[in-house]
């Protein structure tokens, strides 16, 4: 039987985040803003940036740092996702000390009992801002908003989210991964090591949970604990009590978390909704990432396309070409989040689930409701990214204004254009490598040919050796490969040592060449690109690489049915891959009539102390049932990817579901950011 969904629906989501965002628009009249990255990323995702200026009347958007102030304006408001506390605290003093405000508003998505006091904190805050401002007798309010997570799709069964604020770090460098893949390698050993401890000797459940948490810093306990804060709230807009399952070593945290936390504890207790809520690390699938495809628009673009800044949602789009009558050498970059209207936010929909080529009639029509044909253009047209581009240069040519009044617009249909040009080098090489990856998968297992790592060596070898400027494939393009086969078959991927000895000699070759100043993936992080290029020991670089690409495919080895994500096809003999999100959703499909044969998710019961369950699971090959209810019981299923997430799993979570013909049930699947392959980089080489 189901449980009744009151108020589960990704309307009354959306109507919140909505009057949420209209409520914060009318205090930024006429201020300066200072806001975090967690905050920014909200307000470009739901309204776009631009809404903060053109709509609300600020005079300008600043960080928020030490080295920002307000100038001689009178009114400043503070968006902060992290705790008012120590040197965010710090970075508020600097700010007004420094500035001439006298009205201030500063807002938190953090309820004052979260810091286990009552208001009395905003209270001693405003009182030292005014401090801070010289006078009693101007302005400080504090406020606190909920702010629900961010929903990017609007369909009647399967949507899409992402969850910004879920991050407390003021450091962007590894903003949402709050955990390097060594200190996830420390984890995932030392919870193996205490499951072992607890079957063999005497050691209680509340030590091995102890063991774990001292391999976390403090940093990454505050990391935990925003994750935890954000999910919870998460809920508590759903107004939702949860049964919860978990797949991987941080999902198991952020659930003891969760049954740890009092305002959990009371959420579940008068929350009248009930939800499943799936966590799964983004390690256990880590080549979901490396993949190179073209199954979405989106997912292209956030593989070819720059990101805005090493750690943002959002791409650059080149928009040169629509203002080459102008001579301008160079300009601001556009970027492709803009849901300011109806039409662009369906367009950003559309592409979060179709292949570039089946939209592409969908986005010359679109256009065309913009720039009209004329008469003469009315003849039959071959529709492809060229013709595109020559109707807005055509648009902006015969009606300025309209290009302007659509330059949101403009921005979205530029980047599709840009990935969907075959004469540029880069789209060539892209689709090579789209080819490469899927002969390479066929036979990634065939013993009869060269091994994985000999046949990546002689594609690489040879494009890598070409020094001419029209050069499209670097070293990053092998490196995401290698986290490609590593991440599904491990050690496999060579017969001998000397192979691989010969594609580590290659990779330190490349990054002590002049061919890493043309890498973008690489580049478009200059720390990383710097860290890199200036490294002391190249040797010693692409070793650790190698020793975080073999434990890859560990991450999986306790899995009783979803250990190999290769699958061989029994008509043609042919090897495929098989997504992690796919095979635990088919899973949950297939079982909803026998639980007993659902596998490898583990159930975490309110109170659990996290590991306890995962020893039972562990002993039992993750098959334990008892007490277990199934994840459809509920109507409303929710998946949180926790590590960030690609278009294409949403893709795919959506058509499972839709096969399953389910009937009322509702899923929504996300994480804090979009993940792609430059964050993969950053996340595999250190």
């Amino acid at each position: 039987m189901t449980n009744p969904i009151n108020m589960l629906s990704v309307d009354n989501i959306l109507n919140y985040q909505y009057e949420l965002n209209d409520k914060i628009l009318k205090k930024l009249n006429k201020s300066i803003v200072f806001a975090d990255h967690q905050f920014l990323e909200w307000f470009n995702l739901t309204i776009g940036i631009d809404k903060l200026i053109k709509k609300a009347g600020a005079f300008n958007i600043k960080k928020f740092s030490s080295f920002e102030n307000g100038g001689h304006n009178l009114k400043a408001v503070f968006l902060i996702s992290q705790p008012l506390k120590g040197l965010v605290i710090e970075i508020i003093k600097d700010i007004l000390t420094s500035s001439n405000f006298q009205f201030i508003t500063i807002i938190t998505n953090l309820h004052p009992n979260f810091y286990g006091i009552s208001k009395d904190l905003f209270d001693q805050l405003r009182d030292d801002c005014l401090i801070w401002m010289s006078n009693a007798n101007y302005t400080c309010d504090i406020i606190y908003e909920k702010f629900p997570f961010a929903i990017l799709t609007n369909n009647q069964e399967t949507n899409l989210f992402l969850n910004p604020l879920s991050s407390w770090s003021l450091n962007t460098e590894n903003l949402y991964q709050f955990v390097s893949i060594e200190e996830y390698n420390k984890l995932v050993r030392q919870e193996i090591t205490d499951l072992h401890a607890l079957s063999s000797t005497n050691s209680t459940v509340k030590d091995t949970m102890h063991n774990l948490y001292l391999a976390l810093s403090e940093s990454q306990l505050n990391e935990f604990q925003a994750v935890t804060n954000s999910i919870n709230e998460m809920l508590e807009n759903l107004d939702a009590k949860d049964d919860c399952y978990t797949l991987g070593v941080l999902s198991s945290i952020i659930a003891n978390e969760l049954n740890q936390s009092s305002d959990s504890k009371l959420r579940r207790k008068n929350s009248p909704n009930k939800v499943t809520l799936l966590l799964i690390d983004r390690n256990m699938d880590i080549s979901m990432n490396a993949l190179y495809h073209e199954e979405t628009v989106f997912d292209k673009m956030n593989n070819i396309l720059l990101n805005l800044n090493p750690q943002s949602n959002d791409v650059k789009v080149d928009l040169r070409n629509f203002l080459f009558e102008n001579n301008f050498k160079s300009i601001l970059p556009g970027n492709y989040f803009h849901a300011s209207t109806e039409r662009c936010d369906n367009l950003i929909q559309v592409f979060f689930s179709q292949k570039p080529k089946e939209c592409m009639l969908d986005v010359y029509r679109k256009l065309c409701e913009v720039f009209p044909l004329s008469e003469s253009g009315k003849k039959a047209v071959r529709i492809n990214s060229e013709s595109i581009k020559s109707q807005i240069r055509n648009g902006m040519k015969s009606n300025k204004k309209v290009f302007s009044e659509n330059l949101d617009l403009v921005q979205i249909l530029s980047a599709y254009c840009q990935i969907s040009d075959p004469q540029t080098p880069r789209q060539q090489s892209f689709d090579k490598l789209i080819s490469f990856t899927r002969n390479l998968t066929q036979n990634l297992l065939d013993k009869d040919g060269p091994s994985v790592i000999s046949r990546l060596y002689a594609f690489f070898s040879e494009k890598l050796d070409q020094n001419d400027d029209k050069n499209s494939y670097f070293v990053s393009d092998l490196i995401v490969m290698l986290i490609y086969v590593y991440g599904l078959i491990g050690e496999e991927c060579f017969y001998g040592v000397e192979e691989e000895e010969r594609i580590k000699k290659l990779l330190i070759n490349q990054f002590q060449s002049k061919n890493l100043e043309q890498d973008a993936k690489i580049k478009s992080d200059l720390d990383f690109f710097n860290k890199i290029k200036d490294h002391e020991n190249f040797t010693q670089l692409v070793d650790t690489f190698f020793q975080n690409l073999k434990n890859l495919k560990n991450y999986r080895k306790h899995l009783k049915d979803k250990r190999e994500l290769i699958k061989q096809n029994e008509s043609n003999n042919n090897y495929s891959y098989k997504p992690l999100i796919s095979q635990v959703c088919e899973n949950i499909i297939d079982t909803a009539e026998s639980p007993e044969q659902l596998t490898d998710l583990e159930y975490k019961t309110s109170g659990s102390e996290g590991l306890g369950n995962l020893l039972k699971s562990f002993k039992m090959g993750f098959m334990s049932t008892s007490n277990k209810p199934h994840p459809l019981n509920n109507d409303f299923i929710i998946i949180y990817i926790i590590g960030g997430i690609s278009s294409y799993e949403y893709k795919l979570v959506k058509e499972i579901f839709n096969r399953g013909s389910l009937g009322e049930k509702k899923v929504l699947i996300g994480s804090s950011h979009f993940y792609n392959q430059d964050k993969l980089l950053r996340h595999l080489i250190n």
